[in-house]
């Protein structure tokens, strides 16, 4: 019975385990003021589901709980509300959820932001209570003029793990730099690691001055800069669908006279998207088959994908059979249904029509071992056969 007794006193509290939030910031600040503690504050939107997953799963944890409950006054504040409103533009909040320890002062001592496991959360806890990894310890060394290459670097990870800006302020950092002392140690680990846009100041005088930067840093540091930075604008290009077609132009103008190992595939790869996106697909299939042949692809997935879309656009012969060895080679690494369907598809197009029939069989049989929708391959054997 004692141990009974002992079991419904612990589980109770284990199971009710949560961090408690103070309902008035105005009181949470005055508590700060008064007892040197900092304030946890949870910033939310109601429509966050991650913020939704931290509420139920992280802030219940037993030692989160009550690690910020000795440590912390714990407020949570929905911030598209008041005062919430206020607070997000005055602490710069865009981020949800965004976790900020502010001092009795109102000064933000330290900030995280997304989801996090328990283990994350606790440490983001301990770093607001340290003296040397704080978000405000940072500011005020970089205001004292600290600039050595780990602390640089330290501090924009500190920035890019709080969701605020980082690569914009790497931007500011490096407008005060000469262009011709990029090559010193800091300067290249912070244009390295946060300049990506290929119309900085930075980035020409790199790309006019390439054989400097070689002879002090190497070619291949410098190289994967130039590769990188195209491809990583590349990226941003291809997700912004209001300037796509601008932007492509842009990006392959800007490229065409450049040159580093690597500058064939990525214009290749650039070309190829840009004619996708055109729908021109007499040059995507030559684009297709230049960067196979360069790139020497082998992944089934790729080759599938490539091999699907001249069967819908191309009607070249020489070409139609290039991607039927694509399909084949993709059947023999990954034999299901869609490989399978590829390859049966341009087999029919190619007028291999006994072939293409036994093919869509074989996809259509593996369909239906497997449970998957069988639609898309009873039409195509109708198809082949003529029905």
């Amino acid at each position: 019975m004692k141990h009974l007794i002992v079991l419904l006193l612990i589980f109770p509290l284990a199971l009710n385990a949560q961090i408690k939030f103070e309902d008035s910031w105005d009181e949470a600040i005055s508590k700060a003021r008064m007892s040197g503690k900092l304030i946890f504050l949870n910033a939310y939107a109601e429509w966050c589901e991650p913020c939704e997953e931290m509420d139920e799963y992280t802030f219940g944890d037993l030692e989160v709980s009550n690690f910020y409950n000795s440590n912390f006054i714990n407020v949570q504040l929905d911030m598209e509300d008041y005062p919430g409103v206020e607070l997000a533009e005055r602490y710069t909040v865009g981020v949800f959820p965004s976790y900020l320890f502010i001092n009795g002062n109102s000064e933000v001592v330290h900030r995280g932001c997304g989801a996090m496991d328990a283990n994350e959360f606790l440490y983001l806890g301990e770093e607001a209570l340290s003296d040397s990894l704080t978000f405000l310890s940072m500011e005020r060394k970089f205001d004292d003029g600290v600039r050595d290459t780990d602390f640089m670097l330290n501090y924009l990870e500190l920035l890019e793990n709080a969701c605020l800006d980082a690569e914009g302020f790497a931007s500011s950092y490096l407008s005060d730099i000469r262009p011709k002392d990029l090559t010193m140690d800091t300067p290249w680990q912070v244009f390295a690691a946060y300049q990506w846009d290929i119309y900085s100041r930075e980035f020409q005088y790199l790309l006019k001055n390439k054989k400097m930067f070689e002879d002090s840093l190497g070619q291949k540091v410098v190289n994967a800069k130039l590769y990188d930075t195209y491809l990583s604008q590349y990226q941003e290009i291809f997700e912004a669908e209001e300037l796509h077609d601008f932007g492509m132009r842009a990006l392959l103008h800007s490229f065409k006279d450049v040159s580093f190992t690597g500058s064939d595939t990525l214009r290749l790869m650039m070309n190829l998207h840009y004619a996708e996106f055109k729908e021109n697909w007499i040059e995507y299939a030559d684009y297709a088959i230049e960067l196979v042949g360069m790139m020497e692809v082998e992944d089934p997935e790729e080759l599938n994908e490539l091999a699907w879309k001249f069967y819908l656009f191309i009607d070249n012969r020489n070409q139609l059979e290039i991607a039927s060895t694509w399909a084949q080679q993709a059947v023999e690494q990954q034999p299901n249904p869609s490989m399978i369907d590829t390859y049966a598809s341009l087999q029919y197009k190619l007028g291999n029509r006994k072939t293409a029939i036994e093919l869509e069989k074989r996809a259509l049989e593996l369909a239906q071992e497997l449970y998957e929708d069988t639609s898309h391959y009873e039409h195509q054997l109708k198809k082949f056969e003529g029905k």
